[in-house]
């Protein structure tokens, strides 16, 4: 069966301890970790637990940066990216989510050297800590500064130049799902796919928070989730949903909403009639 984890950023005014008990009583087979939660809990406290409710950990987010765009010099963000792996290992994460930073100010082909040179040396270590890596590309309109990998072709470039194991991509659909034939090309990028991001959204959002429940938005949701099934895809889909509105909601319903339209999702992708789904506030 398909497994859904909640990526923290659903609960965005939930501390840390609140996420894990509140996914774990809810039955959710995994967590996504976001790593503020984790430095205001600590690192050590939040791998115990982790394993006392027994919660599997889908991603762990994020890393990167290496083209300076926040400041901070490229050294620093891999030595921050090597910590974050250590961690991702110590959490039995499935993968840790990289991306790779802005342009800021460089040509094309440094930025893509910086990057290049990031993950063949991070994903050597990785191998060391069985940590998967995923390069998450970003809408452009939306997020330069974050990534300036804005669609699927250019991901696989840089997969393809690196050429590393433990290098893949993270599939969000609220950045990819956008692309032409989208569900069509899943079969031949999922080798590569190391996380699937759930979210929904209308056909122009305007802020990285203009995300929506499952279901709610136009995003082509149940074949992609179906060409991911057919495919053979045994990863978690992580429900991460970016919202200013759902943010000020109960979390306790978000969580249960959540759950209730990931079935009727799997459902829709299987030719099933779907449950009811529970209405919104």
């Amino acid at each position: 069966m398909p497994k859904m984890s909640m990526n923290e950023v659903t609960t965005f005014r939930w501390s840390f301890i609140e996420d894990v008990i509140a996914f774990s009583k809810a039955g959710l087979d995994g967590i996504g970790v976001w790593r503020n939660k984790i430095a205001e809990f600590g690192e050590e406290r939040a791998v115990e637990l982790l394993r006392e409710y027994d919660l599997s950990v889908s991603s762990l987010s994020w890393a990167g940066g290496f083209t300076g765009t926040n400041g901070y010099s490229y050294r620093e963000m891999v030595d921050d990216a090597r910590d974050a792996i250590r961690l991702a290992g110590d959490m039995r994460a499935a993968c840790l989510v990289l991306i790779s930073g802005g342009r800021n100010g460089h040509t094309v082909n440094h930025s893509r050297r910086l990057l290049c040179e990031a993950l063949a040396e991070l994903g050597d270590f990785a191998a060391e800590h069985q940590v998967e890596l995923a390069l998450q590309p970003s809408r452009e309109e939306l997020c330069g500064h974050w990534s300036f990998l804005s669609s699927i072709d250019h991901v696989m470039d840089i997969l393809d130049a690196c050429d590393h194991p433990y290098v893949g991509m993270a599939f969000d659909t609220f950045h990819l799902a956008g692309e032409a034939d989208i569900v069509s090309r899943i079969g031949t990028i999922l080798p590569y796919v190391n996380t699937v991001q759930l979210s929904d959204s209308g056909t122009a959002p305007r802020t990285l928070t203009d995300r929506v429940m499952l279901g709610d938005g136009r995003l082509p949701l149940v074949g992609i989730i179906d060409a991911f099934e057919r495919g053979g895809y045994d990863g978690f889909f992580d429900v991460g949903i970016w919202s200013d509105r759902l943010w000020q909601s109960n979390y306790d319903r978000v969580i249960d909403r959540c759950r209730v339209q990931f079935d009727r999702l799997l459902l829709d992708a299987a030719g099933q009639k779907t449950p009811q789904a529970i209405p919104s506030k």
